[in-house]
């Protein structure tokens, strides 16, 4: 079993999930992508047997745990990133109106996270998005 391997079954053990194929095989096509991916282009980079339900059922699990963060885009599609399974993600995400592309800005800290403050009695907040749209360098050119 390759390091990676062995990585991806302790961070799948840390928060208490079994290693499956589908959980493995997404967690690794999400830490070799360079930016948050759709379950559909997940699905294209694993195994040809594949089911789209278990693909959709393990994005929402690995979400849960911590170990995925997830970006909704302005065509309202969910794109997945690779987590660490302790922290908040609390990072803004950058939008090409150009072409779709969804990409993580690390370096741009969600400094006044709506989980840090109150944002009144009664409301529980899940997560907060901050966008940035623009072109990226691929649609600059």
């Amino acid at each position: 079993m390759s390091k990676e391997q062995n990585n991806l079954m302790d961070l799948l053990h840390n928060v208490g999930l079994r290693h499956t194929p589908v959980r493995a095989g997404a967690l690794e096509v999400l830490a070799k992508s360079k930016s948050p991916l759709s379950a559909p282009q997940i699905l294209s980079q694993l195994p040809a047997n594949t089911d789209n339900v278990t693909l959709y059922r393990t994005l929402n699990t690995l979400t849960g745990k911590r170990l995925l963060h997830r970006v909704r885009g302005d065509d309202q599609i969910w794109r997945y990133g690779i987590g660490d399974g302790t922290a908040r993600h609390e990072h803004a995400h950058f939008v090409c109106d150009e072409c779709g592309a969804v990409q993580c800005l690390p370096d741009m800290a969600v400094e006044n996270s709506p989980r840090r403050t109150s944002v009144g009695p009664g409301y529980r907040v899940d997560y907060s998005e901050v966008l940035v749209h623009g072109a990226c360098p691929d649609c600059r050119r």
